[in-house]
């Protein structure tokens, strides 16, 4: 009551001095000086004053100061923008991020303001404010530790997680995803943005800004993999085999989508390693070792070593095809013997495969067990060299690398001991062999099987008896040995030199 009584006391001088100015004649003085006088007197804050727009012209300061936190702390929003993807943005109040307005020294802003300093510039500023009003800034507080605790409490939500490198096998290729960055808030940095200027943020810019920073996936470069896996899928490994028994060689060779099914890729460690399939590599060679038959036969870890070697730059040499024991149903009139010839190896094999059928005797209808036809190949094979002599020729054809080099005249056995036929190997060498069951002395004597055991049939040049005669050089062409093959002297030794142990031989009847 006091305060609205001094007011009304104060209003009866401003009028009594406003009429004394005006009987004057100082009008416009009298308004300003009035004005001014009112307002000094009344606490409210001169007209047309605002706080970053909010209007107070005319508010006490506590009417002020509720009105500038009701729209500054409690009614205004603003955009929460990732600076790094202004897409995302999210309203946000600007406390949350320790941003305010202080209501209490914004509204004594807005009311000292014009009131301090030489009365005639107060009045000059008051003049001036009447004309075009004016806008003030609010006084902002920044909460640095509220600031860190709600960018840091964000990330959780804002985080894009990295996506690491990774890569697949499809068809054949290499098909490879790149690495994608994450990213997540730059709580420091984030915070001395709106350190450096809390005011701009709140008035002007009107954002919460939102500062990110990107971090790396686990994997990134996937290019030694990538270049480790081309060369695995352009190796163009091959399985190579060798039959020596009919001479044929064989290749299989994989496609790149063959090949990418060997590989197993695993992740771990930081990046991806591979290692080769070993099951799905056999499974190819087994496919291949059925193209072969029945009868034959392939080392499947060899095959598999053949592969690997090829894959790792190495050039293996060929596998050789081995042979399967058959079954032979025995016929009327069969013999050990003649059974020998008839099958191509020699009788005491065939013995040493059917010891029952030794025992009780060779019987019609009974199943006998043929040793392999590669058999008498007991030594490593030699497969760019093959010697083939035919008995009813009489002839030897010799190659190298499949193309023939020579072709002898020969002699072979007699029909009471007739050569065999059959798939054999040089598997000795005697510069001058003696055969003290006939006296006589067989010049580059070449072993190739044993007739019976310790009796070893070969190749060598015509024989000389100890008497220091030479046998048969007349008889060249027809069959005239007791079971050897047998050359001229010349070319006795020129095939004695060539024909290393582990060359086949093959005798055709």
């Amino acid at each position: 009551m006091k305060f609205r009584a001094l007011i009304k006391a104060a209003g009866r001088i401003v009028s009594i001095m406003a009429i004394s100015l005006l009987a004057l004649g100082l009008g416009p003085t009298v308004i300003t000086f009035g004005s001014y006088l009112y307002y000094e007197m009344s606490g409210t804050i001169m007209p047309d004053v605002s706080i970053g727009g909010v209007p107070v012209g005319g508010l006490t300061r506590e009417e002020a100061q509720a009105r500038l936190d009701r729209v500054w702390n409690k009614e205004l929003r603003l955009a929460a923008v990732d600076l790094h993807n202004p897409s995302r943005a999210w309203v946000v109040s600007p406390a949350e991020f320790g941003l305010k307005v202080d209501p209490i020294l914004t509204a004594q802003r807005a009311l000292t303001f014009a009131r301090e300093g030489r009365l005639l510039d107060q009045i000059n500023l008051m003049l001036a404010v009447l004309r075009t009003g004016i806008d003030l800034p609010p006084i902002v507080d920044f909460d640095v530790e509220l600031a860190e605790l709600r960018y840091a409490s964000w990330d959780q939500q804002l985080r894009i997680p990295p996506q690491d490198g990774w890569l697949i096998l499809e068809r054949g290729e290499v098909i490879v995803h790149p690495a994608v960055l994450g990213w997540e808030i730059d709580v420091p940095g984030s915070v001395a943005l709106l350190a450096e200027d809390p005011l701009s943020y709140l008035t002007q810019q009107q954002v919460i800004p939102i500062a990110m920073r990107s971090f790396e996936p686990e994997i990134t470069d996937l290019s030694e993999t990538v270049s480790r896996l081309e060369d695995v899928l352009g190796s163009h490994p091959q399985l190579q085999a060798y039959d020596p028994v009919t001479d044929k060689h064989f290749t299989w060779e994989p496609d790149r989508v063959m090949i990418a099914s060997w590989i197993k890729l695993q992740l771990g460690g930081g990046g991806y390693s591979f290692e080769l399939d070993q099951q799905a590599i056999d499974d190819f060679i087994l496919d291949a070792v059925l193209g072969l038959g029945t009868e034959r036969a392939l080392d499947m870890e060899g095959g598999r070593d053949q592969l690997i070697a090829q894959i790792s730059g190495l050039s293996p040499e060929p596998l050789i095809i081995s042979y399967l024991p058959t079954e032979y149903i025995v016929q009327p009139g069969d013999q050990w013997i003649s059974l020998s010839f008839k099958v191509g190896i020699p009788y005491w094999k065939l013995q040493e495969a059917n010891p029952v059928l030794v025992r009780q005797g060779l019987i019609p209808g009974e199943t006998l067990i043929l040793p392999p036809r590669d058999g008498m190949l007991t030594l490593p094979v030699v497969p760019e060299k093959r010697i083939v002599i035919d008995i009813s020729e009489q002839r030897m054809w010799v190659y190298q690398d499949q193309g023939l080099i020579h072709e002898y005249v020969i002699s072979t056995g007699i029909p009471d001991s007739p050569t065999l036929p059959g798939v054999f190997q040089v598997s000795s060498h005697y510069e001058n062999a003696y055969a003290s069951i006939w006296d006589l002395y067989m010049p580059h004597f070449i072993g190739i099987y044993d007739a019976v055991p310790g009796l070893t049939n070969g190749i060598h040049g015509l024989p000389l008896l100890s008497n220091g005669r030479r046998l048969w050089a007349d008889v060249l062409g027809r069959p005239a040995s007791f079971g050897c093959i047998i050359l001229d002297l010349v070319a006795a030794e020129e095939l004695f030199t060539w024909a290393e142990d582990g060359v086949v031989v093959v005798i055709q009847a």
